[in-house]
């Protein structure tokens, strides 16, 4: 549906072999900045979503040849909703859009709906050499004006968190309202 760029490397710290750094198995996620690109008319054409990562036992990702074929499977690890601001409050931005449900026997239903607008992905395989798996690292999803800051609002922020290949769910976050000039 919506295709952007999600770079995954920035930092990634790996602690030295053997030494226990008391991070949990269950992934966390913590939010650090936006970055606006401009045109010279100051209209936004990019914005870079950047967050930080750690995992204690560094099974962050997945491989190319992990996918699940399974039908309705979810291969996504890095989940991203946006939601808008409409007068003091902020409200799940939604769209008209062709949807395709797939049912136990993998049974396909197409119709149209109201669907949040979300920007999930998967993250590369990651995950660390030696004895010590503990993982961090910095996230950088992109988003242009053509594959994503079209949909958004004027205002609004982001709720995202992440998986890891053992089914952990890290915390949700809440972002800072980001503004976008189109």
């Amino acid at each position: 549906m919506y295709k952007a760029a999600l770079l995954l490397i920035g930092v990634i710290g790996i602690a030295s072999c053997g030494k226990d750094n008391g991070f949990s198995p269950t992934p966390e996620v913590e939010f650090k900045s936006f970055v606006n690109y401009k045109d010279a008319a100051g209209k936004d054409t990019a914005i870079d979503f950047i967050f930080d990562f750690k995992d204690g036992d560094g099974d962050i990702g997945y491989k190319d040849n992990e996918l699940d074929t399974n039908c309705g499977a979810d291969n996504n690890n890095l989940y991203i909703a946006y939601e808008e601001r409409r007068g003091a409050d902020f409200y799940p931005k939604k769209l008209w859009l062709e949807v395709t449900d797939v049912d136990a026997n993998c049974d396909t239903n197409v119709y149209f709906d109201s669907v949040q607008v979300q920007f999930n992905q998967r993250m590369k395989y990651l995950s660390p050499p030696g004895n010590n798996k503990s993982i961090t690292g910095t996230v950088t999803y992109h988003m242009d004006q053509y594959s994503a800051l079209i949909v958004l609002s004027a205002s609004g922020r982001f709720k995202f968190y992440i998986r890891d290949r053992a089914g952990h769910l890290s915390n949700v976050v809440t972002t800072p309202e980001v503004y976008i000039t189109k």
